[in-house]
């Protein structure tokens, strides 16, 4: 590969070449995208800082087995937080399959929310749920062949149980929400065509997908406090719509794959939603296109990691990215996210507000030592407040590699 040639084309994930790199020859070997096990750590910084998240870590480690038509494993392994899907084609079932999911949120401390970037202590609380499932669905890879490059649609049963518990710091008027039961009903589509380069970043092509979540809790009834309260029928029976879509592809009359446009869009709406089953939107690691399931969470750069459980929001971005080797990519990205997250008000209730959020920012995505990818990203948020003040900066830190 002639890094300065005119024709010179970016280098595609998987693909082995040989290139110079200051005057030296550098072999990448060709690998195997069908088989991987790779890690991530990071941590985010924001100023200023809701209380007590000046630092958020983030860490997960990643699965993905897809060595035939028949087979197939992705897992986000973080312990506390675990997100697995395995699935098989029986011989005579042509393309449809049945396998089995797993999901759940444990975290080990009491977890608070923060409304402007202030804890409200009187809700930190243990919570948390685990979710086991089972999957009867249809899907088929695309004729490009690469193993990420398929159509699926997924109808998922998830038996699982929340639980609950009160901590140090809990208000002594808060009546906690039960612990019990509850059954889920999924259906899950997603499409991906998108190709991606050495760093897995989306270079061309698009992925979209949806989630139609049905839920249900057994045992449930009035919980909350005084100035933030839901009734029974407020959250037994509740239900999620959420949709998202990437593109990418080269910018009109530049003649260059050094010179790419991303595009996303991610929205959702929710039905009796609240902390415990809406979903969670926040700032942290941009991994919109990056993998097969990795842009069905929503990213809002700009704010805390989990920060808000809106019952809608709408997230645009468009991304600009250069690349300055076969390596290393710069990239210039600005959106805005319209939501209604819960904000205190003036007799300390706390009520929800619809909010717009735009932000800019930066990102360099680079190779790093010993076959490790590094992502510094900056985002500053015009609009959210954090501690009465009105602007935020976040930057997000994280390298990963493969084992």
């Amino acid at each position: 590969m002639d890094s300065t040639a005119e024709s010179y084309r970016t280098p595609r994930l998987g693909e082995g070449f040989r290139t110079h790199l200051f005057g030296e020859e550098v072999v990448v070997p060709a690998r195997d995208p069908r088989h991987v096990t790779a890690w991530k750590l990071g941590a985010q910084f924001e100023a200023p800082a809701p209380t007590g998240r000046l630092v958020l870590p983030a860490g997960a480690l990643y699965l993905w087995r897809h060595p035939d038509e028949r087979h197939l494993y992705r897992a986000e392994i973080a312990g506390v937080y675990n997100n697995v899907f395995w699935s098989l084609k029986p011989e005579d079932w042509g393309d449809f399959e049945f396998g089995f999911t797993f999901n759940n949120f444990t975290l080990p401390e009491a977890w608070n929310e923060v409304y402007d970037g202030v804890t409200d202590k009187s809700q930190q609380i243990y919570w948390g749920f685990v979710r086991p499932g089972f999957t009867l669905g249809y899907r088929q890879s695309l004729e490009n062949g690469r193993s990420d490059n398929m159509w699926q649609i997924n109808w998922v049963v998830e038996p699982g149980y929340f639980y609950s518990g009160r901590s140090s710091q809990t208000a002594a008027d808060m009546v906690l929400p039960r612990s019990t039961f509850e059954l889920r009903n999924r259906l899950v589509v997603r499409w991906d065509g998108l190709e991606r380069n050495l760093l897995s970043l989306p270079h061309a092509g698009y992925a979209a997908g949806a989630d139609f979540v049905q839920g249900f809790r057994t045992d449930w009834d009035d919980w909350g406090t005084p100035g933030y309260s839901f009734s029974k029928n407020e959250g037994q029976h509740y239900s999620i719509v959420n949709a998202y879509a990437v593109a990418s592809g080269g910018i009109p009359f530049v003649d260059s794959e050094r010179h790419r446009m991303v595009a996303w869009l991610h929205g959702a709406v929710g039905h009796n939603v609240d902390r415990f089953n809406a979903i969670r939107v926040g700032g942290g690691p941009n991994a919109m296109g990056m993998e097969y399931g990795a842009s069905a969470m929503p990213v809002l750069p700009g704010t805390s990691i989990w920060e808000f459980y809106p019952e809608h929001y709408l997230i645009g971005a468009l991304e600009y990215r250069w690349e300055l080797s076969w390596f290393s990519y710069l990239s210039a990205h600005g959106g805005v996210g319209y939501l209604d997250p819960y904000r205190p008000t003036a007799s300390g209730e706390l009520r929800r507000s619809n909010e717009l959020l735009p932000w800019m920012g930066a990102r360099l995505s680079t190779g790093f030592i010993g076959d490790t990818m590094v992502m510094l990203d900056y985002a500053h948020s015009f609009n959210l407040v954090n501690q009465d003040t009105r602007g935020a900066n976040e930057v997000m830190l994280w390298i990963s590699g493969e084992l």
